[in-house]
């Protein structure tokens, strides 16, 4: 079954993660960018030389008009995803949206509830869990080779941030209402779904957030999160104040340990060391693999009719846990997740 689809905004991510992802020899076959929906007019010319044959519209009305589509995937700003999901959910177009769900956690019920109602599959860009590295992790912690963890470190250091298209807005990143937030929201969201993926959800969460390096910035360019389950602590160290750029893993157990040092994943067990060789997660041309194995994950459910809500519920559950690392930083002590 090959479906159809079109692209909203097409910006940096869209062009360096989901495009590739589209045209690779794995995807091609069963799901095809038909159009194109940018609000910058001056994309139409991007469009038609990174996809060529789609159709370019600047608004939904005139996309939904021309358009019969089987699903749309969402690659604009947080700001912007509420609305988009609305206009599609409603008319039965499954979708695929960028994080996080929305810019700020007060938007989520709302849009949840459209989503649940809609009978689609929703599913949010959390390509991470579609890594290499990310997925031995979890399997390791899985198949209990480190026994009971009792604490794991995660550090993100980047110089500044990403910049947007120059089309468009190419601070967005850095403005609170079009983004929701710093390094906590545009890298920290992928982490607080990976915490989901590797141990559930906190029972407690605690935050200190900063702007340490770029006062130009109206959102934090550094965050301290520690997550507190009944027997572990998870820290998130992510900056964009950092000299070098670099991630770095440690996860103790009761058996073993895991660390990651930007190439290297090493298990000690006891006299045992394994070092299993991964490439560096901070390279962005890994991502277009990572897309592709979303997508044709996207496309089996929708294949198979599965609107199951466990990926609405991760992605809200995101939601939240930024409200609290947020909400603990303002009003400095700790916030229960009940």
């Amino acid at each position: 079954m090959k479906l159809k689809g079109a692209l909203i905004g097409l910006g940096n991510i869209a062009v360096r993660g989901h495009v590739p992802a589209y045209l690779s020899e794995e995807i091609r076959a069963s799901m095809e960018l038909v159009a194109v929906m940018d609000v910058v007019a001056q994309n139409r010319e991007k469009a038609h030389e990174y996809l060529p044959g789609t159709r370019f519209y600047t608004d939904v009305e005139s996309l939904l008009a021309a358009e019969k589509l089987d699903f749309i995937d969402i690659c604009t700003p947080p700001h912007t995803h509420a609305a988009y999901l609305e206009s599609f959910a409603k008319r039965g177009i499954h979708c695929l949206c960028e994080k996080p769900l929305v810019e700020h956690a007060s938007k989520s019920a709302a849009i949840e509830r459209t989503l649940r109602g809609a009978g689609i599959v929703f599913m949010p860009c959390h390509q991470y869990k579609y890594s290499p590295l990310w997925r031995t992790i979890h399997d390791l912690i899985a198949s209990d080779e480190l026994g009971t963890v009792t604490m794991s470190q995660f550090n993100v250091y980047r110089l500044q941030a990403d910049s947007g298209t120059a089309a468009w807005n190419p601070q967005w990143r850095t403005n609170k209402a079009q983004s929701g937030g710093g390094i906590l929201v545009d890298t920290g969201a992928h982490y607080l779904y990976l915490a989901q993926y590797f141990f559930g959800m906190p029972k407690n969460v605690s935050a200190l957030l900063r702007t340490l390096k770029h006062a130009d910035y109206g959102v934090e360019d550094t965050a301290s999160v520690v997550l507190e389950y009944d027997h572990m602590l998870m820290q998130m160290t992510l900056t964009w104040a950092a000299s070098a750029r670099a991630n770095s893993v440690f996860i103790a157990g009761s058996k073993g340990t895991l660390s990651y040092d930007g190439t290297r994943l090493v298990l000690v067990s006891g006299a045992d060391t394994r070092e299993i060789p991964m490439p560096d997660v901070s390279d962005k041309k890994q991502y277009i693999a990572w897309y592709a194995a979303l997508l044709k994950d996207f496309h089996g459910r929708i294949a198979a009719k599965n609107i199951s809500d466990d990926l609405l519920v991760e992605a809200t559950n995101v939601m939240k846990l930024l409200d609290m690392s947020y909400r603990s930083s303002e009003e400095q002590r700790v916030i229960p997740s009940a």
